[in-house]
């Protein structure tokens, strides 16, 4: 009798693990000019020295949340060694196998780009490789777009690096560059409207909520995407000044849970390390991240 009780125990105390579902997440960091600034710097914000640039590497994977992102979407980076080195600091603090996803983009103003990586432990993989598309090539100097494959179902991700609408035609083209995210969006959801679809990234782009934002063009879209940021009741902040410039936008499907994920929560990672000397080797921007179920 001993024994079949302490076998109820087991039994009991095992089946709600067994009933709980998988969940990854996505994040989203702009990583405020994180360049070898031997190579790229065009900036006296840039890491100085190799010592900087490593330590810098830490400090921004230091800001990513606890639990290891299956993909973190990165913007204000130089080229693909950015990226690499930002992978080694991720490999070394989550004891994961991730891996760079890098094209170079055309941005000869700034020499900013963006780019990701990816946990190639989590039974994900890469479908193809990263790669940058007509739908955007015109209006987005900086995008990267990937698919992401498991054994059964994808996510079509782009990541993204939309213009500051500071001059006077800055508005009408930043409304051209969420157009030309519409127009990708609409691709895959044409086809299949449970399509897993997600833009992430720095949108430059602060009034949440409002139909009078540039990416409202998205939300229009039939099935439309979605702002999980809108399912927060408090004050949106994803950058030290006060702005919410970071976001991550899902598809309808991820919202609902018809194609094997489903969104969860979504969080910003708050730090303070965002103003004066500081910013440099850190970032003024917050990491924003999705958690989704995995069905």
């Amino acid at each position: 009798m001993k024994f079949l009780a302490s076998f109820i125990v087991l039994v009991i105390g095992v089946l709600p693990s067994l009933a709980q579902t998988n969940s990854i997440s996505l994040t989203t960091l702009n990583c405020y000019w994180f360049f070898n600034s031997e190579e790229i710097g065009t900036t006296g914000e840039t890491p100085k020295t190799d010592q900087e640039y490593d330590l810098k590497a830490g400090h921004l994977i230091g800001l990513l949340p606890t639990e290891a992102p299956l993909l973190v979407g990165l913007q204000e980076i130089g080229n693909g060694k950015d990226v690499a080195k930002l992978v080694h600091a991720a490999n070394a603090r989550y004891k994961r196998s991730y891996a760079p996803l890098f094209v170079q983009g055309r941005d000869t103003a700034t020499k900013q780009d963006v780019g990701a990586f990816f946990d190639t432990s989590r039974g994900w993989s890469v479908y193809g490789g990263p790669s940058r598309v007509s739908d955007l090539e015109r209006e987005l100097s900086k995008h990267l777009v990937v698919r992401l494959t498991n054994a059964v179902t994808h996510i079509d991700i782009c990541v993204v690096h939309l213009r500051v609408p500071r001059d006077a035609d800055g508005k009408a083209k930043q409304v051209e560059q969420n157009r030309a995210l519409l127009r990708w969006c609409m691709r895959h959801l044409a086809q299949d409207p449970k399509a897993n679809v997600v833009i992430l990234g720095d949108f430059n782009e602060n009034k949440v909520g409002s139909l009078e934002q540039s990416l409202a063009v998205l939300f229009q879209a039939k099935p439309p995407m979605r702002d999980p940021f809108e399912s927060l009741k408090t004050k949106i902040t994803t950058h030290a000044g006060g702005g919410a410039y970071d976001r991550i936008i899902l598809s309808d499907a991820i919202v609902k849970g018809l194609n094997h994920l489903e969104f969860e929560s979504v969080s910003i990672g708050r730090h303070s390390r965002g103003r004066g000397d500081e910013r440099r080797l850190y970032t003024d921007h917050f990491p924003v991240t999705v958690r989704l179920i995995e069905q």
